[in-house]
């Protein structure tokens, strides 16, 4: 009997053995799938930056360069103006009389014509008095053939001052044409007119504001990120952003416009703690985005986690 008992309690301890090597397998297979799991749902992390404010880019007050009279200011404020249109101008009789006069001059060549036609003169003199001389030695003094020699040398002389005479009036009609331009205001960039501080007529100072010209076309959203959150993205991060205007809610606030991080300042702003000044550049085709409106900005960080400034305990 003893020996049965004996018996049972042996099996009993092999059984229990053999179920405890399938758990050990089983356990080990999970702890061996659990990070690729992981691995396969991790996403794009991104920084979502409140508080910002949208900002025009391509904004100028445009002026004259040199005083006089305007003589018209086209656009009026709200009217649309083309890059390279010529949208106000001042009075330049007395510079197209002289454009006039210049351009005369630019074209004139009697002067070079004439002095070649007296070199030719005078080589011929000095070749016909060396001729002589060879047939009836010392006809001719030496001192008249230097004399003859000269005018010759002379005239060559004369047409380089003829051709650097008539290369400079057309550098002064050159001149007299960038005074013209100088009397014009251009438009850099297609735009909008919001502000017109001079009309028709007025007397003008160098440097006197004219008109303002914008273009909504772009903006930049502006605001400033932590240090910490710097070490996260650069220059070209794609962002998104949304307007969030306190106070009111507009159908457009839904709307997400694209854009990328231009300008990451080099200093910590003392104002603002730890905290450094960045914007993006937006498209703004639709005209949604208007300056003065806020925005969260949600940026899509490039950088591996490796790289992110981490705080320090002691702080």
């Amino acid at each position: 009997m003893n020996l049965t008992l004996k018996n049972t309690l042996i099996y009993s301890v092999l059984a229990w053995g053999l179920c405890l090597v399938p758990g050990e397998d089983l356990l080990s297979a999970d702890d061996k799938q659990t990070p690729d799991s992981s691995a396969t749902t991790s996403s794009k992390s991104s920084i979502t930056v409140n508080n910002c404010r949208i900002k025009l880019i391509d904004r100028v007050i445009l002026g004259s360069d040199r005083p006089g009279v305007l003589e018209y200011v086209e656009p009026n404020e709200g009217e649309l103006v083309n890059k390279g249109q010529v949208i106000a101008a001042l009075k330049s009789d007395a510079l197209q009389a002289a454009k006039a006069t210049a351009k005369k001059k630019a074209t004139n060549d009697i002067e070079i014509r004439y002095s070649q036609k007296a070199r030719d003169t005078a080589y011929v003199e000095l070749e016909m008095n060396l001729d002589i001389n060879k047939r009836v030695p010392n006809t001719i003094s030496k001192l008249d053939i230097k004399r003859l020699t000269l005018n010759a040398e002379k005239s060559d002389l004369q047409i380089e001052q003829a051709e650097l005479e008539f290369e400079m009036n057309k550098l002064q009609l050159d001149e007299i044409d960038a005074q013209i331009e100088e009397t014009k205001i251009v438009a850099p960039f297609d735009g909008i007119v919001t502000k017109k501080f001079r009309s028709t007529g007025e007397v003008v100072r160098h440097g006197d504001e004219v008109l303002e010209l914008v273009s909504t076309k772009r903006v930049k959203v502006e605001s400033y990120v932590s240090i910490d959150d710097t070490w996260k993205f650069q220059i070209g991060t794609p962002v998104e952003v949304q307007l969030d205007i306190p106070g009111v809610r507009l159908p457009i606030e839904d709307k997400s416009y694209p854009g990328k991080i231009i300008f990451v300042d080099v200093e910590v702003e003392p104002i603002h703690g730890k905290s450094i000044r960045v914007w993006a550049e937006v498209e703004n085709l639709d005209d949604d985005l208007k300056a003065g409106y806020m925005a969260t900005m949600k940026i899509m960080t490039d950088k591996p986690e490796s790289k992110v400034a981490q705080k320090s305990d002691a702080k």
